[in-house]
């Protein structure tokens, strides 16, 4: 390659790399639906770009287990963060109708969120309202998890943790005793994406675009958790320790007795199996944890489900960008492992798939 050629391609990778930064931006801000279409076309230039020589397959490729190509509900909607309750039924938040459901036996009902006016393209525009389930509104409701005796909500648009309890829904951000902005609402979060809890009933939030991971007791009292992270998103809490989707670094992180470890990803965006250090990921915004160890994480930037087991990465569902019909997750978010199932929430697809995990 002469020195010219070699220019011309060293500035389309810059351009590349400056197209990717801004569809990261737009993503977190603007939330996953409306840019996963720039993403795909983004990547599908970037595969040409870096692996001209190189074809794959258009089909979707299931490396373990078997994934339903029904979706696990029987409304459409905008699937992104999943909860268990006690009997083994699910909820569901939908960002596209400003609402939570219930699942059970593959019946969807109206779990919590009151119907809005419609914007010019018939999509609801959401609101904010704290009153009985059927009467509070939402904006943009993003995960879930059981808190005290209901299940909190990130309303992620209207920068506000809500609780979800039989009677009523009621904002709670909560007070603190260190040096974080309060608004009317309690504490001020932004953009609140990722929720978990843990066996003592604390709440742990993903406070996004401040670069942190909040904590609320059971009496409301707020601290930070982990900070100096890189847009943390999607959370979950097992055996004592708390698993991370830090979305702006491309990695999976794990926060235990107040200090942060990489668990796998080398910090390139890329995808990239093999060993935890050394594998990629692209912008990950969704985490969950079997029993056995096991790491799960939805690759949202990659449509892929990958795979953390004994210090190897590898990739247990991936969509082909290049074919859009083939059948694997586009834009998968929310991820909960139930029993033998793992149930994953594409926001883009408007399903909840289901992957045997036996």
């Amino acid at each position: 390659m002469n020195q010219e050629d070699k220019k011309i391609q060293e500035e389309r990778l810059e351009d590349s790399a400056a197209d990717r930064r801004e569809a990261k931006r737009i993503w977190l801000v603007a939330g996953t639906g409306a840019a996963v279409v720039l993403l795909i076309a983004a990547a599908a230039v970037l595969w040409g770009v870096l692996r001209p020589e190189e074809e794959t397959p258009a089909q979707a490729s299931v490396w373990e287990g078997t994934m339903t190509e029904v979706s696990a509900m029987d409304v459409m909607c905008e699937p992104s963060g999943i909860a268990a309750m006690a009997d083994g039924s699910l909820l569901v938040t939908d960002t596209y109708g400003k609402l939570v459901w219930r699942v059970q036996n593959g019946i969807s009902t109206v779990y919590a969120g009151g119907t809005t006016v419609e914007d010019p393209y018939g999509e609801p525009v959401g609101g904010y309202n704290d009153a009985d389930p059927e009467g509070s509104y939402f904006k943009n409701p993003w995960a879930i998890a059981p808190f005290l005796d209901g299940y909190a909500v990130t309303d992620t648009d209207n920068n506000a943790v809500r609780l979800i309890q039989k009677d009523s829904i009621q904002t709670i951000n909560g007070s603190t005793q260190e040096d974080l902005m309060m608004t009317d609402m309690g504490v001020a979060y932004d953009h609140p994406t990722g929720l978990a809890s843990d066996e003592e009933g604390n709440l742990y939030i993903a406070d996004t675009l401040q670069n942190a991971v909040r904590k609320i007791t059971p009496e409301g009292l707020v601290t930070t958790f982990a900070d100096n992270l890189s847009d943390p998103m999607g959370l979950c809490w097992k055996d004592r320790a708390l698993y991370a989707a830090e979305t702006g670094a491309n990695r999976i992180v794990k926060i235990e007795e107040g200090t942060v470890s990489v668990v796998a990803g080398c910090g390139t965006d890329g995808m990239e199996n093999g060993a935890a250090d050394q594998a990629s990921f692209s912008m990950p915004q969704g985490v969950a944890v079997g029993d056995d160890g096991t790491v799960y994480v939805a690759d949202t930037g990659n449509s892929a489900i990958r795979r953390i087991r004994d210090g190897e990465v590898t990739t247990l569902v991936e969509r082909d960008v290049e074919d859009l019909g083939s059948f694997a997750p586009v834009s998968p978010v929310g991820l909960l492992v139930q029993g033998k199932q793992l149930y994953i929430c594409d926001n883009f697809s408007r399903k909840v798939f289901s992957v045997s995990l036996e």
